[in-house]
């Protein structure tokens, strides 16, 4: 199985919400991001939509999430 990386605006945005989750929650860049996954699978929307939530401040994280 090969993997593929997204280009664009929307990997963009999904990088700059990790970077702004791994600051919030003082954590890794890894945990980070997988912070941002789980919570757009609880809200049940897109990665991309939970991305911008997150760069617009209407989702914060906090240590220790």
């Amino acid at each position: 199985m090969t993997e593929t990386h997204a280009t664009g605006p929307q990997s963009d945005r999904v990088s700059q919400a990790t970077g702004m989750i791994s600051v919030q929650a003082e954590c890794s860049l890894a945990a980070a991001f997988d912070l941002l996954r789980e919570r757009a699978f609880a809200d049940e929307q897109s990665l991309q939509d939970t991305a911008l939530d997150v760069i617009d401040g209407i989702i914060r994280f906090s240590p220790g999430t």
